[in-house]
């Protein structure tokens, strides 16, 4: 099942990306993929959730070892973890695959308004929901109110963006690698400053 899900997701992409989303056909993704259209139907009932599996599929790790990487990582102190977060999700956003998925919304949103919502979700909301999970279980903010803790993760991914993306789109060159992580690691420190404004301070009378 896994992998005939990989394979239809994989059809799907290169369909989206080849003929546009009003150019592709479930018959035709299922096709391509190799399976019958009643299979393409368990793991995807319409076209829009076709799409969704698309998007969210470039927010993967993309093979074991990157899996492996993903989780020792998430074990170091929270600031180097922060820092790995932001490059692989700077690399994420500016890759070949989401910035071609990225252009077909771009294409057919006149049309398609609501793919506008399907690629913010996938794309940015996972994300966000996902740094969510994790902040919940370390103990620098396993306390604090769900919604500030929300607050917080979401400015972490909007000091990673910016006129370095619009530059992507256009097909013009990404920033570098000391650039990502320059970026990955203010972000990082945003994120630490403002959970240090919530430390308890002293009572310098009991001192």
């Amino acid at each position: 099942m896994a992998r005939k899900r990989a394979a239809i997701v994989a059809a799907a992409e290169q369909a989206f990306v080849r003929d546009g989303y009003a150019g592709s056909g479930m018959e035709s993704i299922a096709r391509e993929a190799g399976v019958s259209i009643m299979t393409l139907y368990r793991h995807a009932r319409t076209k829009d959730d076709l799409f969704a599996a698309v998007i969210e599929s470039a927010c993967h790790p993309v093979d074991m070892e990157e899996s492996a990487r993903i989780e020792d990582a998430l074990k170091k102190p929270l600031a180097d973890t922060l820092v790995f977060v932001g490059v692989m999700f700077q690399e994420r956003i500016r890759g070949a695959k989401t910035t071609n998925l990225l252009r077909v919304v771009m294409t057919e949103i006149r049309r398609f308004p609501h793919l506008g919502g399907l690629a913010y979700d996938g794309l940015i909301n996972a994300h966000v929901e996902r740094l969510d999970s994790f902040l919940s279980t370390r103990d620098e903010t396993s306390g604090m109110p769900v919604e500030r803790r929300r607050k917080i993760g979401h400015a972490f991914f909007e000091s990673l963006v910016g006129l370095d993306d619009y530059r992507v789109l256009l097909g013009l060159p990404a920033p570098s690698p000391h650039d990502i992580c320059r970026r990955a690691e203010a972000a990082a420190q945003k994120v630490i400053t403002e959970l240090g404004k919530d430390l308890p301070v002293p009572d310098l009378l009991e001192s």
